[in-house]
């Protein structure tokens, strides 16, 4: 490739349910190692893609890109040159927390709301720790009564399930049939 071609890549990922994902990407390429960047910023799209699908497509698209990246044809060509040339790295996307806001409020201005709020670290943690943590032993025993909101009363399993599904309370049978 001596003068300037035109190099287009382009990939179609079955991503089953009858879907599949397509991206094509084309540009301008002077030697093999440009039209080589313009792949690696193809595979650097869609692994953008799937940092930001869900937890089925993801891992598709991933095996996708590492498939591809893996054949002989996508990996760098080494030129014969007086000088060892540097060789360059695979272009991966970096996304920043200024990024990542920037695309949530972008999605939510499509949906015309407001960004949701990205939890903090300890927020994250607790919340993983919520799914995997098993109830202690005394959470296991048979349920214990609850105590009415109003007048401070025992209030047996339940009534306080039967109260909650109607008032959204705690409340004992005098007080929920209560005026």
């Amino acid at each position: 490739m001596t003068s300037s071609k035109s190099v287009s890549w382009s990939a179609l990922i079955n991503i089953g349910n009858n879907e599949s994902l397509a991206l094509t990407v084309s540009g301008e390429a002077a030697n093999p190692d440009e039209a080589r960047d313009i792949f690696a910023f193809a595979c650097g799209q869609l692994l953008g893609v799937a940092n930001s699908a869900d937890e089925t497509t993801a891992p598709l698209i991933r095996a996708y890109v590492s498939r591809l990246i893996q054949t002989e044809e996508a990996r760098p060509v080494e030129q014969d040159a007086p000088a060892p040339v540097p060789k360059k790295g695979v272009w991966e996307p970096e996304i920043t927390k200024s990024s990542y806001d920037a695309r949530q409020a972008n999605a939510a201005a499509n949906r015309g709301a407001a960004p949701a709020p990205r939890p903090s670290a300890e927020e994250q943690a607790a919340a993983a720790v919520a799914q995997v943590a098993k109830p202690p032993a005394a959470a296991k025993a048979p349920e214990t009564f609850g105590l009415c909101e109003k007048c401070g009363e025992a209030v047996p399993p339940q009534q306080a399930k039967l109260s909650q599904l109607f008032q959204s309370k705690t409340l004992c049978k005098k007080c929920m049939e209560a005026p």
